[in-house]
């Protein structure tokens, strides 16, 4: 399998959503809507671009942190990545269809709630590569303890299905915060079905990026003003 499978997921993934904002053009360049307003194909149109952005700035974090592995992936994280860009594929075939008249107007509500759900499992999936990808080094990492007596088999299954319980726990209490239409709520890192409108307490967060407020300037004083003139 090649080493930058789940980095060409990702790739199309993209690629699809630029394609998809491309016959979003088409549809509108050849009046298909008529002289009404379309708020909901509007919607979609520009989730289009967000979303890609949104995955693009997870995506780079998280290589940042991980290194090249991060390209590679693992069986799950190309599993769920895999299922994302064969349903976002189908939405681009329906926007084709539409776009080039064969398929009636419509269904953009839908569309968006789709793409929505699909981009918030998507970044499940990255958050959810990048803590098992943590586990792996830290294990690699870790000295082995010396052993005055020889452990038995069943000694170590048991430690194993601990270990295993506590890294399933951390990621039940792992969240990735999601923005849609200027809207926040958290999708569970270890079920990406798992979504709420609060922010979880007493559990991980990985956070969108904040924009910097600009700093206001600097207000001189009158008598600072004066003084220039050496009053």
């Amino acid at each position: 399998m090649s080493p930058t499978t789940f980095k060409d997921q990702y790739t199309t993934f993209l690629s699809t959503l630029n394609n998809s904002y491309d016959l979003c053009q088409i549809i509108r360049a050849t009046r298909r809507f008529g002289s009404a307003p379309t708020p909901n194909f509007d919607a979609f149109q520009s989730y289009t671009l967000t979303s890609k952005q949104n995955l693009a700035y997870t995506f780079t974090s998280l290589r940042s942190a991980c290194g090249s592995r991060f390209d590679l992936g693992d069986t799950i994280a190309r599993t769920e990545l895999d299922r994302a860009v064969r349903s976002l594929l189908a939405i681009q075939s329906k926007l084709s269809g539409i776009a080039y008249g064969h398929e009636r107007t419509g269904g953009f509500q839908s569309l968006l709630y789709q793409l929505q759900t699909l981009e918030a499992e998507a970044l499940s999936t990255f958050s959810g590569l990048k803590y098992r990808l943590e586990i792996t080094q830290q294990h690699k990492e870790d000295p082995k303890p010396k052993s005055i007596l020889k452990k038995s088999r069943t000694d170590e299954v048991v430690i194993g299905i601990a270990k295993l319980d506590a890294y399933t726990s951390h990621m039940k209490n792992s969240w990735v915060e999601t923005e849609v239409d200027g809207e926040v709520f958290y999708v569970n890192v270890f079920d990406g079905k798992k979504k709420q409108w609060e922010r979880p307490k007493d559990a991980f967060v990985m956070l969108l990026p904040r924009n910097e407020k600009p700093k206001a300037p600097k207000r001189t004083s009158t008598w600072e003003k004066e003084s220039d003139y050496g009053w």
